[in-house]
């Protein structure tokens, strides 16, 4: 049994976590309304600099690409983990068509202990929870190439 699967079990034992649902197309066009709300202001957090807070809230429009991603496919998820874990489930199993590596730099496994690139979600974690207010844009950078990637893949909700 591969890591992914070992996760997905954990994850799915807490419905806290995550949980198998109906799928859910109006929640997933919910998930990416909120998802474009989200992208608009990043941009106008980008444009005004404010980087730190561009990237928390690039995090959180790739998020809802997830979930919205998820209620099409029948989960709900509540954890950061177990949505990429779900995400990378559904990428193994053909149902979508998303970049493997895009996903492991969005978030690791909680047991990958062989990561030693920092993820996007880690980068929220510093830029939220942490002082500075600079950050290495190259964060947005992926944060925008994500967010093109899950666009495409979240598309098909209509």
């Amino acid at each position: 049994m591969s890591q992914i699967d070992k996760h997905l079990i954990w994850c799915l034992k807490d419905e806290k976590k995550l949980r198998k649902i109906k799928p859910d197309l109006e929640l997933a066009k919910a998930h990416l309304a909120k998802s474009e709300y989200n992208k608009g202001v990043m941009k106008i957090l980008e444009d005004a600099k404010k980087y730190d807070w561009a990237l928390n809230v690039g995090f959180y429009t790739i998020y809802h690409c997830f979930l919205a991603i998820l209620a099409k496919h029948g989960y709900a998820s509540r954890n950061q983990s177990c949505t990429a874990t779900a995400i990378l489930t559904l990428i193994e199993e053909k149902r979508i068509e998303l970049d493997k590596a895009l996903v492991l730099q969005f978030d690791t496994l909680e047991m990958d202990k062989e990561a030693t690139d920092q993820t996007i979600r880690e980068s929220r974690e510093i830029s939220t929870y942490g002082v500075k207010t600079e950050i290495n844009t190259k964060q947005l950078y992926i944060i925008k190439a994500m967010i093109t990637a899950n666009r495409r893949s979240s598309l098909s909700l209509h």
